[in-house]
């Protein structure tokens, strides 16, 4: 019998360099998926599954995210080097999902409130604990859109964005100094 043992290491990297590689590679592996998806099943025809009983939780949405990058333009201005290069990464993610919502949305998109959430400050570790909270709230609203949008292409959007504040929050607890299993929810 074959057995393969995976090495992983005591200890996660805490630094601003590895935040910055592990968002990357998630945000790529992110963007990927509804590429590879959509190659996946190009033998069936079925036409996108859409709701207009769905465009209250994504405009919610829409103006959540806007509010984030709000947030994380503070936080960015806040800080320097590579807190602000790890930080910024967050912000164009928030931007991209709010455009992906509007997209989405079309003419049945609102104008979203740009005001930001908060105006985190202090410590980097500080500011990456308070934006941590943010990301875990938006990412629960979400969560609860999810149970109750009907649209397929809604959920598949909303939970593509979900998958990756999840991360963002855990990233940022684990810059901010907490446990990386206490930040995975162990």
């Amino acid at each position: 019998m074959d057995t393969h043992q995976v090495d992983t290491p005591t200890s996660a990297p805490t630094s601003r360099r590895a935040l910055i590689a592990s968002l990357l590679a998630g945000g790529a592996a992110v963007a990927a998926a509804p590429f590879l998806a959509s190659r996946a099943s190009a033998a069936e025809v079925t036409p996108p599954m859409r709701d207009a009983g769905d465009n209250a939780s994504l405009n919610a949405g829409l103006e959540r995210e806007a509010r984030m990058a709000a947030t994380y333009a503070i936080a960015v201005a806040a800080v320097k080097g590579d807190d602000a290069a790890a930080l910024l990464i967050i912000h164009d993610h928030h931007v991209a999902y709010a455009q992906s919502l509007k997209g989405y949305l079309a003419v049945d998109a609102v104008k979203p409130n740009n005001a930001p959430l908060a105006s985190p400050s202090g410590s980097f570790a500080s500011i990456a604990n308070q934006l941590a909270a943010l990301e875990d709230q938006t990412a629960a609203m979400h969560i609860d859109s999810l149970a109750t949008v009907k649209g397929l292409d809604a959920a598949k959007l909303l939970a593509s964005i979900v998958t990756v504040e999840a991360r963002h929050a855990a990233a940022l607890q684990v810059v901010a100094g907490v446990s990386p299993l206490t930040a995975a929810g162990n």
